[in-house]
């Protein structure tokens, strides 16, 4: 049997692409969130790639969101890897080792100077071998908001439908410790307006290395996403833009939780950073919400600061890497605080 080639996809090959998500990994897609994901942002080389079987079927997908870094100050387009995903019948053939190395071979002809990317179980020992390298851990962290309920459920007893004084009180505890600006003026963003361009300007040099956090980029991670209403809280300080924030609501059938997509302001500017947080959480008990989750580099100040706001661990995966640049400072990016990220840099949240 012939093995199928590895080519760009095609507009012809995006209506097959959701059914062969699903078979890979049980979640549903739709057409335009692939296109949203992998088609939103320009990109200096192909980023989506696709092998196709005789009946022209999608058997074997490998893209990558081509994502602008500053990177030691410099800019450059690195691809975050996602959905690596081969159809049933076609694995155990060597489809995803010959796939991933002729894209990340096209990718590295094209000037992309690493990969980032959170490669899951399923890639097995081939992790190491096509490249991938571990930079640090990425850790889920969640803010209990309605702790006696999320007890209640843990052992099984009848939840409150209305929080309760423990509720209150433990939410008190930390609203306390907070330093929050009453000088801000809080808004929710309805555009990727040039107040982000004005945020990033300031908090670029938060670090060595961290993804562009623009206007443009904005206005594509979260107001124009089709498969979740983020919300985009930007804060003024006088006329001045210093931060935002973007969260969304997931609504379960037992609970409803919030989770922390992103959220910038300069360093030192903590006052800034409490008062965002504290507007989500507002909103989010308002709603009702049982919890807060979002995801954060352990040992960064950033993590630091989550927890002293009352967020506690969860599980962890790891971010990993494949240089494609020779010159790479390698040893430096393996520094979790030389970094700026969140969950927001993948399609994990």
């Amino acid at each position: 049997m012939t093995s199928p080639t590895i080519r760009p996809c095609r507009v012809d090959d995006e209506a097959a692409l959701p059914a062969l998500f699903f078979n890979s990994f049980g979640r549903r897609i739709t057409a335009e969130q692939w296109r949203w994901k992998l088609r939103g942002n320009p990109s200096p080389v192909d980023n989506a790639w696709t092998a196709a079987s005789a009946d022209n079927a999608p058997v074997f997908h490998y893209a990558g969101i081509p994502q602008r870094f500053s990177f030691d100050r410099e800019l450059t387009t690195c691809m975050v890897a996602v959905d690596a995903m081969t159809a049933p019948g076609h694995r155990r053939q060597g489809l995803l080792t010959r796939g991933v190395q002729t894209i990340h071979s096209a990718w590295r002809d094209g000037g992309v100077p690493f990969v980032l990317g959170l490669p899951n179980e399923q890639w097995g020992s081939r992790i190491r071998s096509l490249g991938w390298q571990t930079l640090f851990p990425l850790r889920w962290l969640v803010r209990p908001l309605r702790p006696w309920s999320m007890l209640c459920r843990r052992i099984n007893l009848p939840t409150p439908e209305r929080p309760v004084a423990l509720d209150s009180c433990w939410n008190q505890f930390f609203r306390w410790q907070q330093i929050r600006d009453p000088a801000l003026r809080l808004r929710h963003a309805r555009s990727g307006d040039d107040a982000f361009d004005r945020i990033w300007s300031h908090c670029r040099n938060n670090s060595m290395f961290s993804a562009v956090r623009d206007g443009a980029w904005v206005e594509w991670r979260f107001l124009s996403a089709p498969h979740r209403n983020y919300v985009v809280t930007i804060a003024e300080r006088g006329s001045a833009p210093v931060g935002y924030s973007a969260h969304h609501v997931v609504r379960g059938e037992r609970a409803t939780h919030g989770v922390l997509a992103d959220i910038l302001t300069e360093t030192a500017d903590q006052a800034a950073r409490d008062t965002l947080l504290s507007k989500v959480i507002t909103e989010l008990r308002t709603g009702n919400a049982e919890s807060l989750a979002t995801l954060a580099i352990p040992g960064t100040t950033h993590y630091r600061w989550l927890r002293r706001a009352g967020f506690f661990p969860r599980s962890e995966f790891s971010v990993e890497m494949v240089p494609l640049r020779p010159s790479l400072p390698l040893e430096t990016m393996r520094q979790a605080h030389n970094w700026t990220l969140s969950g927001a840099d993948f399609d994990v949240v």
